[in-house]
């Protein structure tokens, strides 16, 4: 997947978890095609979702200082913190 290819499905990821939060009639992803899942892509589909993790992340907090490998750390720390609290669902 080229750059450009790439940077589109980090897009179509972070306004669909955007609209999450939005009622219905201010969504901007109603009209948004269906991704197809392509094996050989799979790779660059989970790190666009990530990268739109941590973009949606930084819109919400104003926390504009956190790069990614920092927001993958907090990530795993909010994860790890939910298995001590929560069992691991064995």
């Amino acid at each position: 997947m080229n750059k450009k290819e790439f940077d589109k499905r980090i897009e179509k990821f972070v306004t669909a978890l955007r609209d999450l939060y939005l009622d219905a009639d201010e969504r901007e992803g109603a009209e948004m095609p269906k991704i197809e899942l392509e094996e050989e892509n799979l790779t660059d589909d989970f790190t666009a979702m990530i990268i739109a993790v941590h973009l949606l992340y930084a819109s919400i907090t104003g926390d504009d200082d956190t790069d990614i490998i920092g927001f993958t750390h907090m990530a795993n720390r909010l994860v790890f913190q939910w298995l001590l609290k929560n069992g691991n669902g064995d």
